[in-house]
């Protein structure tokens, strides 16, 4: 039918339209008159039958009670008056056949056990079921089964008489309409005959005649408007198309409509030769274009266009292609899904590009980090054994010190030697400290540990320690002023003690004999807030900044080499570098430091031979207690332990073990030593199976042991154990005091081990586990 309909002529459609819609009209009124009857009639019998149930089941109450089946065969036969009923019968409450209608009828003709309650129309008969109730008791059920006859015969008048009408107005519509169609239809052809100029000849200057104002009239005239538009779009289509040809041509892009209904993909003309393949090779099916795809990839595909549409987010997925030699290249499509009001995606559109050479760089891109980092890791590893196989012989060196000092037979030159000694030591362990911090600083690897402290005491504390002997020995005037009434930052005590070593000792070292280092610390006063440092919130601000100047009357710094004063490994001129010896990382490590306290640090200079100041600025912070002064222990004064000590020493360094085992005995402690895991678990279990009451009180242990690392000791000594230890280590960096802390170390130590702090964590470590 859509086929003729598709190549009649217009007028034959419309005396077409007009009569079957005229016919249907009429066949479908008529339709709902015998729909209505039918509805009617059954609803009907129902409701008769179901009072027919009604009636007879009160009056069959008193034959179920007391069992009379012919009471109950005479009130079923006074249903013989209803011609429509066919067959009924009385169930007693266990669903029994009590009583039935006809008489002659079969058992079979009826319902074995009633089912139910209510009315069914099966065929050509009416079957209803109604219960037999009895103040609220059921005392059976009444099945009664009526005849349709009635209503087929009456429904079958109605057909035929629907019939003939329908016939006679068919023929009146042909008859009228083969009049009427002609002014509906003209205008159209005219029309039709516009449309077909245009297309054949692409002449968009046709215009169709407008025959009146009526709907037909209004298409005439918005057709013709139509054609104008069109003209004037598609010379701006044409230049659009053309720039986006070239676009698409450069770009290496091309574009695809997914029909997601019928599953057809269409290609525009870059996609081919994008993809590698010609137009016989790709059929439009998802299924032909998925077999481009990599096989690793495909899984990747389908769950992308899943999410897309299911999420109903953008389509952006990237997958690799093998072309026709077997070459992989790297696509990627970006599109998006178009839904109906009802949520359906029915297409989707989008572009692909070739983005292997991107790829290829993202590629390369990530090798040269890989090997970046791990360049860095092994410059990381490389300075840190370093740092261990530089340290470890000066541990031995230190001690040996530390036992002549201590010998009264030594004369006074020979101290002042061993001081020398000591110094040097001390210098060389902080240049490798420094080295460490500057790897550090620049992986932002360098951590601190804040407390509220007294800057003046840590000004003090690197003034006594490590600026006054060598300002005695050039005869400067070494001075400090402190004016501040606030001096309490929140600060980590051992860094800060760093940083004013470093501009210490720079100004000693810049500064000529007779010259003069003054140290002035005072504060100033500010409404600006202290801004959002998480540690400091839980502290009260003064308001006020801590200002500590350090003034020498050095060599200065000249105005070109100022901006380079704080990088590292810079020391201004190549001839400073080679007079004054260091490194040049000083005020690199302390402008970090100081940064990370959110403080600053400059430096001012008049001028080459003028001096320079340094200039510190740090916001201070009211304690809630009595600040700490966190200095560096002192070099002398450590009092004898309370108690001797069992230590087990373990240490596979022959010197460094000899040195630490005198001084730790010369100390009145009971010292073992061992130079492997094994020779240390081997002197505990000894100890613990012949005199358990001997047992050693503290573990000083090396990390790097033959048999593994002293982490491993320690761990199994707190599994069976209850040992203390002292970690002694080349490796100083904070990842490494944290894994000797989470092993079970109570403090890790730093080689050069200084005998002094051993001396105080031993007294400190017994006094806990008094």
């Amino acid at each position: 039918m859509a086929v003729f309909l598709r190549d009649t002529p217009i007028q034959r459609k419309l005396m077409l339209v007009i009569v079957l819609t005229s016919s249907f009209a009429l066949f479908l009124m008529g339709s709902a008159v015998i729909t209505y009857e039918l509805v009617t009639f059954r609803r009907t019998l129902a409701v008769n039958m179901g009072v027919l149930a009604q009636i007879v089941g009160s009056n069959s109450t008193a034959a179920l009670a007391f069992q009379d089946q012919k009471s109950a065969r005479e009130i079923l036969g006074a249903l013989s008056a209803e011609r429509q009923i066919t067959a009924a019968a009385i169930y007693d409450q266990n669903g029994n056949m009590f009583a039935r209608f006809p008489d002659t009828a079969p058992r079979l003709s009826f319902p074995a056990r009633p089912s139910g309650v209510g009315y069914s129309f099966e065929q050509s008969h009416l079957h209803m079921l109604q219960p037999i109730m009895q103040e609220g008791t059921r005392l059976g059920t009444i099945y009664i089964k009526a005849d349709l006859g009635d209503m087929y015969r009456r429904f079958r008048f109605y057909g035929a008489l629907l019939l003939i009408v329908t016939a006679c107005s068919f023929l009146g519509a042909i008859v009228l309409t083969t009049t009427l169609q002609r002014r509906i239809s003209l205008p159209i052809l005219e029309l039709a005959k516009v449309a077909t100029a245009v297309s054949e000849r692409q002449d968009y200057s046709v215009r169709g005649v407008k025959h009146g104002n009526d709907e037909i009239g209004q298409l005439t005239q918005a057709f013709n408007q139509m054609l104008t538009t069109i003209g004037l779009s598609n010379a701006a289509l044409s230049a659009s198309e053309e720039r986006l040809r070239l676009a698409l041509e450069g770009s290496q892009t091309g574009t695809w409509d997914w029909n997601l209904l019928t599953g057809r993909i269409t290609w525009d003309d870059y996609m081919y030769p994008l993809f590698g393949r010609t137009r016989e090779e790709f059929d439009g099916t998802n299924e032909s274009f998925v077999k481009f795809v990599h096989p690793d990839d495909r899984a990747d595909l389908a769950r992308a266009t899943r999410y897309a549409l299911e999420w109903k987010t953008d389509y952006d997925v990237a997958f690799r292609i093998i072309d026709v030699d077997g070459t992989i290249r790297h696509m990627a499509s970006r599109g998006r899904a178009y839904y109906s009001d009802s949520g359906v995606a029915f297409r989707m559109s989008g572009v692909s590009m070739d983005v292997t050479a991107s790829k290829q760089n993202e590629e390369e891109l990530s090798r040269a980090k890989e090997a970046a980092e791990a360049a860095n890791k092994a410059k990381d590893n490389f300075l840190a054994i370093l740092s261990h196989e530089l340290r470890t012989p000066l541990t031995p060196v230190l001690a040996g010190v530390a036992l002549l000092e201590h010998d009264e037979n030594i004369p006074p030159h020979v101290l002042c030697e061993l001081e020398m000694i000591r110094r040097n030591i001390e210098v060389e362990a902080r240049l490798i400290d420094d080295l460490l911090d500057v790897t550090g600083i620049v992986r932002g690897k360098l951590q601190l540990n804040r407390q509220v402290v007294d800057v003046r005491s840590l000004l003090e504390h690197a003034m006594q320690n490590y600026c006054a002997g060598a300002a005695a020995k050039k005869n400067l005037l070494l001075s400090m002023e402190v004016t501040a009434t606030e001096t309490h930052v929140l600060a980590d005590g051992s860094r800060m003690t760093q940083v004013f070593w470093n501009l210490l000792q720079n100004s000693c070292k810049f500064t000529p004999e007779a010259g003069s280092i003054d140290i002035r610390v005072y504060n100033e006063f500010s409404d600006t807030p202290a801004g959002n440092d998480p540690a400091t919130q839980s502290l009260e601000s003064t308001g006020a900044e801590l200002v500590v100047e350090i003034r020498d009357t050095g060599i200065g710094i000249s105005p070109e080499n100022m901006p380079r004063i704080f990088n590292a490994f810079e020391q201004g001129e190549r001839v400073r570098t080679r007079v004054f010896g260091g490194l040049g990382l000083g005020l690199a490590i302390s402008r970090a430091i100081v940064d990370l306290h959110g403080g600053s640090i400059t430096a001012q200079s008049e001028g080459k031979d003028k001096g320079a100041t340094l200039t510190i600025r740090l916001r201070t912070v009211r304690p809630v207690s009595k600040a700490r002064p966190a200095q560096p222990l002192s070099i002398s004064g450590t009092k004898a332990p309370a108690r001797s000590l069992r230590i087990l020493l373990v240490e596979d360094h022959p010197d460094t073990a000899d040195q630490l085992a005198r001084l730790l005995r010369r100390a009145g402690h009971e010292v073992s030593l061992a130079g492997s895991i094994g020779e240390a678990q081997k002197l505990i279990a000894t100890i613990e199976q012949q005199n358990p009451e001997r047992r050693f009180n503290i573990l000083i242990s090396d990390l790097g042991l033959p048999d593994g690392s002293g982490h491993d000791l320690m761990r199994d000594l707190v599994r069976h154990h209850r040992i203390p230890g002292i970690a002694l280590s080349g490796y100083g960096m904070s990842d490494d005091i944290r894994d000797s802390i989470e092993a079970g170390f109570s403090r890790h130590m730093t080689k050069p081990v200084d005998w002094q702090e051993l001396k105080t964590a031993i007294q400190k470590i017994a006094s806990e586990e008094a």
